[in-house]
């Protein structure tokens, strides 16, 4: 994979060109920018927080790079679902001894957000810390993930408190929560925030999905959702003519953002 797009730059395999530039000689490429008509706005430069880590080469910076996928882990809103397939490490009905285990999926790939507050007796995580005290919600990180350091979680928790446009977002749809429970005199248990994935339909405009700004959104998904048999997000609007639920799908701007947070700050 050494020959680039003349148009885009993205390396491909000298096999990868289409029909007609084998006879020119000239390579041309296909699947990367469509021959130069997709072109991608160049990426924003990350806070400036988050360049530094990635960047520095001192003992901080370096501890940073080499456990970034838990520092992401730690921070995400959303958190990883599969359906595990246990048995290619089993032989007999009993695991094997003395070989690598392997990890494998069955189905799609899913990521999970429940319910805003954390249940009884049990520690907040994910898209709950985002709406706790900051110091509260460094602590309950810390003790999950105790081998990271605590001035980088911080340094990073307090970015993306500002940076991340669904870090409001969240805290509004606690304010929801908080609003009605005033007026109802009574809990929400069946208020809850959730993820699900659903392939595109065909036909569907590519702008249908572009990306909301954090004002006009806050997630929100009243009822269990047991009858879905789908995966999606429901978002409630917070727009000044009112309130509703607005529905999209894993081709939204939101559902990668929200579990990569340390890739879309």
């Amino acid at each position: 994979m050494d020959i680039p797009c003349q148009h885009c730059g993205a390396l491909h395999w000298a096999d990868e060109r289409v029909n007609r530039s084998r006879r020119t000689g000239i390579p041309n490429f296909g699947m990367c920018c469509d021959h130069g008509k997709v072109r991608l706005p160049a990426p924003q430069a990350p806070p400036h927080t988050l360049q530094g880590l990635l960047e520095a080469d001192d003992a901080q910076a370096r501890e940073f790079r080499h456990n970034i996928r838990a520092y992401n882990m730690a921070l995400a809103f959303t958190s990883l679902g599969v359906r595990e397939d246990s048995s290619i490490n089993q032989r007999n009905g009993r695991r094997m001894g003395g070989s690598t285990w392997v990890f494998r999926i069955q189905g799609q790939l899913s990521h999970h957000s429940g319910a805003l507050e954390a249940g009884e007796g049990r520690a907040p995580s994910y898209a709950q810390l985002y709406v706790y005290d900051p110091q509260a919600a460094l602590q309950q990180r810390m003790l999950r993930n105790n081998a990271l350091r605590r001035d980088t979680m911080e340094a990073l928790q307090n970015m993306l408190s500002v940076t991340h446009r669904y870090a409001s977002v969240f805290k509004h749809a606690f304010e929801v929560i908080r609003e009605h429970e005033r007026l109802g005199g009574a809990g929400v248990p069946d208020i809850e925030v959730r993820l699900r994935a659903q392939k595109p339909r065909p036909g569907d405009h590519p702008r249908r999905y572009n990306l909301p700004t954090a004002d006009e959104v806050a997630m929100i998904l009243p009822g269990d959702g047991s009858k879905a048999d789908y995966r999606d997000i429901i978002l409630r609007r917070r727009l000044p003519q009112g309130t509703g639920l607005y529905r999209i799908n894993e081709g939204h701007p939101a559902y990668s953002p929200l579990h990569y947070v340390l890739l879309f700050p």
